[in-house]
C-alpha cells in the first residue's frame, strides 16, 4: 500500500473513530453521582435548600409556639393542668406516629408527594387553630398540625440531601437544622413584640405564613432523583436531573441515560431492623435523638415556668402554680436570646464535623452536656438560669446537628427515609416524655427536673460511645 493511501486510510479510520466516540459519548450511561457532580451547585440547589429551611422553620415554629402561648390559653379558657399537658403532649405523640408512617410512605411513594400534601394541610391547620373558638377545637387543629410536622421534617432533610453533589451534601441537613433553630428564636422574638399586643391568634397566623412559599416551591421542583432511581423510575430521574441542569445552566449530553441501582424493597422496616448492619446504628441513633429532644423540649417548657415562678429566688419551697400570669416582656426577651444558643451550636457543629469527623465531636459534646447541666443546680436568679440554659442549648444543638449529619450517611436510599422517620419519631417520643416530666415534677421540685435532664444526658452519652460507625462525605449508597 502506498504512503498516500496509508495516510488516507489512517485519516479515515481516525475520523470514523472520532465520530463514533462522539456518538457514544452521548449514549453512555452515567452514574447518578456523576450527573449530580456535573450539574454542581447553583440556583436549583438554592431552591431545594430554601424549601428545606422554610419547612424546618415552619415545623419547629409550630412546636415552639405552644410553650409560650400556654399561659395565655390558660387565662382565656381556664385550662386545667391536665389539659395544658394534653395540648402539648398530644402534638408530639401524633408527630411521632406520623414521622414513623410518613418516613415509610416517602420511601414508597416519593418525598415530594408526601411533603406537598402535608404542607397544604399544615396551612389549613394553622388557620384552624388561630380561629378556634374553644379549647377542644384548638386541640383538634394542633393534632392535625402535629401529623403534618411529623411527615415533613425528617423527609425534607433527606430530600435536600439527595439533590446535592457529594461535596455539598451536608449543607442540606445544616440548612434544615438552622431553619428549626431560627424558628425557635423567631417565635420568641416575634412573641416579644406581638404576643402581648396582637394576641396569640395573630401570632399563629404569622408563624404559619412561611409554609405557603414552601408549598409553591415544592410544586415547581421535581422529585428526588435518587428516590426515582432506586424505585425503578430511571426516565423520571433523567427528567429531574435535566430540569436541575437547565436551572443551573449546565449542558448535559442530549442522549444521556442515568444508570440506576434499583432497590429490592423500598421503605422496609424489616430491612432497617432485620439487618445487623442497619439495626445497631438505627437503634443507637434513635436512643440518642430521643434523649436530646427530651432535653431540648424539656428546657423549652421548663424555662417559661421557671421565669414565671422565679423558683431560683425561692429555694427550698415548691414554686406556686400561678393560674393566670402571662410572661413579662423581660422574660420573653430572655427566651428569645437563649434561642440564639441553638443557632450557634448547630453552626459550630457543622464546621467541626468537616474538620474532625462526626464520632469524636459527638462523644465530647455529650460529656460536656452532662457537665453543663450540673451547673444548673447552682441556681442564683433568673439571669443565671438564662445563662446556663443558653449554654445547654448550644451543646444540645451541637449534638443534634451531629446526629443529623450521621443519619443520611448511615442508610441507603431505599430505606433512608424509613430509618430517618423512625429516628425522628423516637425524638418526638422524647419530646412527649420530656414535656410530661417537666409538667409532673416542676411544681413538686424543679431540681428533680434537672436531675432527670442529667440522667437522660448520661444515656445519650453512653449511646454515643457505643456507636462506632464513623461516617463522612463519601458517596451516598443507593441500595
Amino acid at each position: 500500500m502506498s504512503e498516500d493511501k496509508v495516510a488516507d486510510y489512517g485519516a479515515t479510520t481516525n475520523g470514523e473513530e472520532t465520530l463514533e466516540n462522539q456518538e457514544n459519548e452521548g449514549d453512555e450511561e452515567w452514574e447518578l453521582n456523576k450527573v449530580l457532580e456535573t450539574i454542581g451547585v447553583g440556583p436549583a440547589q438554592y431552591i431545594f435548600w430554601t424549601i428545606s429551611f422554610l419547612i424546618a422553620y415552619s415545623d419547629y415554629a409550630e412546636l415552639t409556639l405552644i410553650a409560650i402561648i400556654i399561659p395565655y390559653l390558660r387565662c382565656e379558657w381556664n385550662l386545667s393542668k391536665e389539659f395544658e399537658a394534653t395540648i402539648t403532649i398530644s402534638i408530639f405523640l401524633i408527630y411521632a406516629a406520623s414521622a414513623l408512617l410518613c418516613g415509610k410512605l416517602s420511601d414508597m411513594y416519593g418525598r415530594r408527594k408526601v411533603m406537598s400534601i402535608t404542607t397544604v394541610i399544615l396551612i389549613i391547620a394553622g388557620i384552624g387553630a388561630a380561629t378556634a373558638y374553644n379549647k377542644y377545637m384548638f386541640l383538634f387543629w394542633r393534632g392535625i398540625a402535629g401529623a403534618c410536622i411529623g411527615a415533613n421534617f425528617a423527609t425534607v432533610v433527606v430530600y435536600s440531601t439527595e439533590f446535592s453533589p457529594n461535596k455539598y451534601r451536608t449543607v442540606g441537613p445544616l440548612i434544615s437544622i438552622l431553619g428549626s433553630y431560627v424558628s425557635m428564636f423567631a417565635v420568641n422574638f416575634i412573641g416579644y413584640f406581638a404576643l402581648n399586643s396582637l394576641g396569640w391568634r395573630w401570632l399563629i397566623i404569622i408563624i404559619t405564613i412561611p409554609v405557603v412559599p414552601a408549598f409553591i416551591l415544592l410544586i415547581i421542583m421535581p422529585e428526588s432523583p435518587r428516590y426515582l432511581c432506586v424505585s425503578g423510575q430511571s426516565e423520571r430521574a433523567l427528567e429531574a436531573v435535566k430540569f436541575m441542569a437547565k436551572i443551573n445552566r449546565v449542558e448535559l449530553p442530549e442522549n444521556l441515560k442515568v444508570f440506576c441501582h434499583q432497590g429490592a424493597e423500598l421503605g422496609s422496616f424489616k430491612t432497617v431492623l432485620g439487618s445487623e448492619v442497619h439495626r445497631k446504628p438505627a437503634l443507637l441513633l434513635s436512643a440518642m435523638y430521643f434523649a436530646n429532644i427530651f432535653i431540648e423540649t424539656g428546657i423549652l417548657v421548663f424555662l417559661p415556668l421557671a421565669f414565671i415562678s422565679n423558683f431560683c429566688g425561692h429555694k427550698g419551697t415548691p414554686p406556686a402554680r400561678n393560674r393566670c400570669l402571662p410572661l413579662s416582656q423581660d422574660d420573653l426577651w430572655k427566651l428569645s436570646v437563649s434561642a440564639i444558643g441553638s443557632l450557634v451550636g448547630c453552626t459550630v457543629a457543622y464546621f467541626v464535623a468537616l474538620s474532625f469527623g462526626r464520632l469524636k465531636p459527638l462523644r465530647a459534646s455529650n460529656v460536656i452536656q452532662i457537665i453543663v447541666f450540673t451547673l444548673m443546680f447552682i441556681c442564683v436568679n433568673n439571669l443565671y438560669l438564662f445563662g446556663i440554659a443558653s449554654a445547654v442549648k448550644i451543646i444540645n444543638a451541637f449534638v443534634c446537628m451531629m446526629i443529623w449529619l450521621i443519619v443520611p450517611e448511615s442508610f441507603p436510599t431505599m430505606i433512608r427515609n424509613t430509618a430517618t422517620g423512625m429516628i425522628n419519631s423516637s425524638g418526638k417520643l422524647g419530646a412527649v416524655t420530656g414535656t410530661a416530666m417537666v409538667y409532673l415534677l416542676f411544681y413538686a421540685s424543679p431540681f428533680a427536673v434537672i436531675c432527670c435532664f442529667i440522667v437522660v444526658a448520661a444515656v445519650s452519652c453512653g449511646c454515643s460511645f457505643a456507636f462506632d460507625k464513623e461516617t463522612n462525605d463519601t458517596l451516598l449508597t443507593e441500595t
